[in-house]
């Protein structure tokens, strides 16, 4: 029991880490969209303010996630596949944006730290999301037999 708790609590801090990351990105691209606005550039800001929203948006949805995985503790996997979902759509689009390129940004070619660190922490929230999915399928077997 307290391994699961340590599980569901561990996530938890996870998925806030991937909120403020993305809202450390968000707040440089918002920097970006402002210099670019200063000087007067035109054609990249409406890039740099989607990916203001998109980043912010994201990040406030990891912060969600977060609580409701605190809040819903090992009574419900719901929150669990959704933060599974969530990181696995993030990590694609982001994939994407390294190679194929998705609308309005095209194809970025720059690999910054937050992008390695976000990663990495997303993996680490869908191995923690998957432990605790099987956690409870286990504990509901328990509970019927």
């Amino acid at each position: 029991m307290i391994n699961q708790k340590i599980t569901v609590y561990s996530l938890a801090v996870i998925l806030a880490s991937v909120g403020i990351v993305y809202g450390l990105v968000a707040y440089s691209e918002y920097e970006d969209f402002k210099e670019l606005s200063d000087m007067g550039i035109k054609g990249e800001t409406s890039e740099k303010q989607i990916e203001t929203s998109f980043f912010s948006a994201t990040g406030i949805i990891n912060f969600v996630l977060s609580a409701w995985v605190l809040k819903s503790g090992l009574r419900k996997m719901t929150p669990y596949i959704v933060s599974i979902i969530a990181s696995i759509a993030l990590i694609a689009i982001y994939i994407s944006s390294r190679t194929v390129g998705v609308p309005i940004v095209g194809v970025e070619y720059y690999i910054g730290r937050l992008d390695i660190v976000s990663k990495v922490l997303q993996v680490v929230a869908i191995a923690l999301s998957c432990i605790s999915i099987y956690s409870l399928r286990n504990s509901k077997i328990i509970r019927v037999t």
